[in-house]
């Protein structure tokens, strides 16, 4: 997570953006790490697959339209 040469140049702003945060700073080394990002902001940020499945996947669903 902390090595920059890792992310893709397009996703490089996602990672310092996430890095800066309050979750970023206290957390950022937990993994799996979810990080949803719209319009240069994070939205959500989850770890694990509870993570994901409970609070992750709904969100995309949500900010998608299309949640059943």
């Amino acid at each position: 997570m902390t090595k920059e040469e890792s992310w893709p140049a397009a996703a490089r702003a996602v990672r310092t953006v996430f890095l800066a945060s309050d979750d970023g700073k206290q957390r950022g080394s937990a993994t799996p790490r979810f990080i949803l990002f719209q319009d240069g902001k994070i939205v959500l940020t989850v770890t694990g697959n509870a993570g994901w499945k409970d609070k992750m996947w709904p969100m995309i669903q949500e900010v998608t339209g299309t949640k059943a």
